[in-house]
């Protein structure tokens, strides 16, 4: 059995900080669970309450984009990604020991 997953979404353009946890809840299903400050973040993580691995193996049909979609939040918004990362992590697809020594990902804005 594997244990819950974290991840912190830190996006400073928009002020706002979110915390991503991920639990296999049987064989086929993840919960998700959002702590955030931000509001339309808070009707995602409400509208994203558990993943199908299918969910997480795939982009176009999957209900982490769809409920992004649908719940407007912005195409820039790193909360999905993190959604999927921190999916694969809890799955077993990232390695857990790697992504935590790593740290984090990012994106630089240079010019």
């Amino acid at each position: 059995m594997f244990m819950a997953s974290r991840v912190k979404v830190v996006t400073s353009i928009c002020s706002h900080e979110t915390w991503i946890t991920a639990e296999m809840d049987g064989e086929d299903r993840i919960k998700v669970s959002i702590e955030t400050d931000c509001s339309s973040v808070k009707d995602y993580g409400e509208r994203l309450t558990s993943v199908s691995m299918d969910d997480i193996s795939e982009l176009r049909d999957s209900r982490i984009m769809t409920e992004a979609h649908d719940g407007i939040l912005t195409p820039t918004c790193l909360v999905p990604v993190a959604v999927f990362n921190v999916c694969w992590m809890e799955s077993g697809m990232i390695s857990k020991r790697l992504a935590t020594k790593e740290g984090s990902i990012a994106i630089h804005f240079i010019d």
